[in-house]
């Protein structure tokens, strides 16, 4: 797909809960808002480029990923197993790349917690406009094992630009609720991370570690082998006088795919809006691993 892009991983220090769960689309996205401020024009042909900038994985537990996303016969459990396998959702990247799927694992990343608040009025010091007390509840997520994020960008940016704009982004706060301190963190490059090792063999698959627009890549796959859970992304507008979303339909980061050649991404970008741009990230990092198909045997 042409020119070799940079793959760096940093360490995420959380500074507060998150209200909005960090996917490779929406940090791709606060990153290009953030361009956008600066009157950079970097994204400015992002929807008719064919090669991505720069892509960013899932917020990730460190050394771990998703647990490919395969028929449960494919990671070679019996019957007695798979109602405990079901539970597993991360396996270790050594565990991975050698196809030891079944070794996945119940890793605790994550604790999602329901709290309830209530807005105040500014003005009134009232918790509404009619004075009525009005709850409402607020899914808060705090990571318990160590975060990370992977990069991959071309040489529009150096490693410390994206780290600097990642901190950047830690301190205005992501996703919702940015405004009362949710979404706060630090960015630290990891220096000992020096990629993923090529996997020399026809057993070569690949996952996805963020939301993808595999239809924009389906020519790069070999004997339609893919297999991918949907996620919806509800696209929107910031300064749109039109109240509709448009929703697209994306797979979902752990997709596997068997590729005709050894990439290093997938996926494409697309202008999802309605009447004005909006810029979706349908690119993802890809992880290849070994493993021996799910006609040709189990791993």
């Amino acid at each position: 797909m042409g020119l070799k892009m940079r793959l760096i991983k940093l360490k995420i220090t959380p500074l507060s809960s998150f209200v909005t769960f960090p996917k490779g689309d929406t940090l791709f996205g606060h990153f290009a808002y953030l361009s956008f401020l600066k009157k950079e024009k970097i994204f400015e042909n992002y929807t008719t480029d064919k090669k991505p900038k720069i892509i960013f994985s899932d917020i990730l537990p460190d050394n771990h990923f998703y647990k490919p996303t395969l028929p449960l016969d494919a990671f070679g459990v019996d019957e007695s197993q798979k109602k405990e396998f079901r539970k597993k959702s991360w396996i270790g990247y050594e565990d991975l790349q050698k196809g030891a799927l079944k070794e996945s694992v119940e890793l605790t990343f994550m604790k999602k917690e329901f709290k309830v608040r209530n807005t105040l009025n500014r003005v009134s010091f009232t918790t509404d406009s009619s004075g009525i007390f009005a709850p409402y509840g607020l899914e808060e997520t705090t990571f318990v094992y160590q975060p990370v994020i992977y990069v991959m960008f071309d040489n529009t940016f150096t490693d410390q630009e994206i780290e600097d704009r990642l901190n950047e982004m830690g301190r205005n706060g992501f996703g919702k609720k940015g405004n009362i301190g949710k979404g706060y963190f630090k960015a630290k490059i990891d220096k000992r991370f020096d990629g993923f090792k090529k996997i020399k063999t026809e057993n070569c698959y690949m996952m996805t570690l963020s939301p993808t627009l595999l239809h924009k890549s389906k020519e790069m796959i070999a004997d339609k082998e893919v297999y991918y859970n949907t996620f919806n992304r509800f696209g929107k507008h910031h300064s749109s006088s039109t109240p509709f979303k448009k929703p697209l339909l994306m797979a979902d980061s752990g997709a596997v795919v068997k590729l005709k050649s050894y990439e290093q991404y997938i996926g494409g970008g697309i202008d999802n809006g309605i009447g004005r741009q909006s810029l979706v990230q349908g690119f993802s990092i890809l992880v290849p691993f070994e493993f021996e198909g799910v006609n040709r045997g189990k791993a």
